[in-house]
């Protein structure tokens, strides 16, 4: 079994005016980012949770804090939400600290080419983060 959880960024959210709701269809059908999965395996969504914020804001233990208590109900993938790949300059960042820190979790960028039209009622520039 796959246990999932989903990071996204308030910001892009809250400026979008996101429900998040594509991204969890997307892995219930296994489209965008969870394609890579067969059918056959079981995918459980754990949870959903939200970045603290941008580096400058934030201590990155409060990350690492979100993520420690998730690894108590045995996530192994944590899927960057589709926009957070598109508009998150600090993703990659993100991604180092998690995995560096849970090497049994998988960290799995979103597919920006997949972010749906329903996402993006308001225009966001690439970098406004």
């Amino acid at each position: 079994m796959i246990r999932v959880a989903i990071f996204s960024c308030p910001k892009v959210t809250n400026k979008m005016g996101c429900s998040s709701s594509d991204c969890l269809d997307e892995l219930r059908n296994r489209q965008g980012s969870y394609t890579t999965y067969d059918s056959s395996e079981n995918l459980e969504l754990i949870g959903m949770i939200n970045c603290p914020g941008c580096p400058a804001e934030i201590d990155s233990q409060r990350i690492i804090n979100q993520i420690q208590y998730l690894s108590k109900f045995k996530v192994n993938k944590i899927h960057f939400t589709n926009c957070m790949s598109l508009y998150c300059a600090f993703r990659y960042n993100y991604q180092v600290l998690i995995e560096g820190r849970f090497p049994n979790i998988e960290i799995v960028q979103g597919k920006y080419e997949t972010v749906a039209l329903s996402c993006s009622s308001k225009p966001l520039a690439s970098g406004m983060m």
